[in-house]
């Protein structure tokens, strides 16, 4: 019985080295890059499985010990994209000082899934949360009517009720200066630019929901959202934060591309991964909601709220923007 096992065990590891190294390569096929979502869950795998083959077999010939290098290098290949991450790692935003001298800025992220009925929860994370920009995606007219009391309590807001999980609302405690309504990548998935005054300096964010790779969805142009993004960042020199849910990690090459072309900070390096989907399935986790800072910022904290029966947690992100 054991020897009609040993081949899935070799079957696991060459999966293991395609699941770790496809994500390298700079591609738009959507079944090529979702494996870059589950490094977390792959190295957990890995390191079972290796475990159980030596328990049941130990390393007895020149295949199983290069099996078990296999495993080792998919292993450290998907750690290698977590570590950054990790408490302890260099930091890539400052941390705010108490006392510094600044103004607070603090944002909520959160998919409310389109098709989540739980709206009383959903407008309790709102109210406990108490941050100066709500930022909803997935939002229809259903959604915008559930929360409309949040229009009296902010009283600039930027509304974007939209089928299809394409919908946007924002709501800013901050006077809001100019929005644009953009298609910056497809047709049908809009994003927000929209300018707020913050103690009489203007800062830009830009509110997106990109399309997830997936057969459904063109994937010719999926990057072009972010590079626009990042090129106009590259124009202009006021504060700007880039926030939402990017239905990508910030390990992947598209993200690392985006955020290094902009010069933007990623807060979360060094704090942890934050994850922020998988709220319905916990096997399934890995941080697909951001906030990426100018240098303008430095980090109070970062707060994974309670789920409220969206298949995404909401993020509380607080922020100082200094003089």
């Amino acid at each position: 019985m054991l020897a009609l096992l040993k081949p899935a065990f070799y079957l696991i590891g060459a999966l293991g080295l395609s699941a770790a190294f496809v994500p390298k390569f700079k591609t738009e096929i959507w079944w090529l890059r979702v494996w870059v979502y589950g490094r977390q869950q792959t190295c957990i795998l890995l390191a079972i499985i290796a475990g159980l083959f030596l328990f049941l077999y130990g390393v007895d010939s020149w295949l199983s010990t290069g099996l078990m290098l296999a495993y080792a290098i998919a292993f450290f290949t998907c750690a290698a994209d977590l570590w950054p991450y990790t408490r302890g790692r260099p930091l890539e935003m400052d941390t705010a000082l108490p006392g510094e001298e600044g103004t607070g800025l603090s944002v909520l992220l959160l998919n409310v899934l389109q098709e989540n009925t739980d709206e009383d929860a959903v407008r309790e994370r709102i109210r406990s949360a108490a941050a100066d920009v709500v930022f909803l995606s997935e939002t229809n007219a259903r959604w915008r009517s559930a929360l409309s009391r949040f229009e009296g309590q902010y009283p600039h807001t930027s509304l974007l009720p939209k089928e299809e999980h394409n919908g946007l609302l924002v709501y800013s405690r901050f006077p809001i200066v100019r929005v644009q309504e953009r298609y910056l990548c497809q047709s049908y998935v809009p994003s927000l630019t929209i300018d707020i005054d913050v103690d009489g300096r203007e800062v830009r964010l830009y509110c997106i929901h990109p399309r997830p790779p997936r057969p459904r969805d063109a994937t010719e142009h999926l990057d072009d959202e972010l590079m626009v993004v990042a090129d106009e960042l590259r124009q202009q020199e006021r504060p700007a934060l880039v926030m939402g849910d990017f239905n990508e990690v910030g390990w992947s090459w598209m993200v690392r591309q985006f955020k290094d072309h902009a010069s933007l900070c990623d807060p979360k390096r060094g704090r942890g991964l934050y994850n922020s989907f998988g709220a319905t399935n916990p096997l399934l986790a890995w941080p697909l909601d951001h906030v990426f800072a100018t240098d303008d910022f430095a980090i109070k904290s970062i707060r994974r709220l309670r789920a409220c029966g969206s298949d995404h947690y909401p993020m509380i992100y607080s922020l100082l923007l200094r003089p």
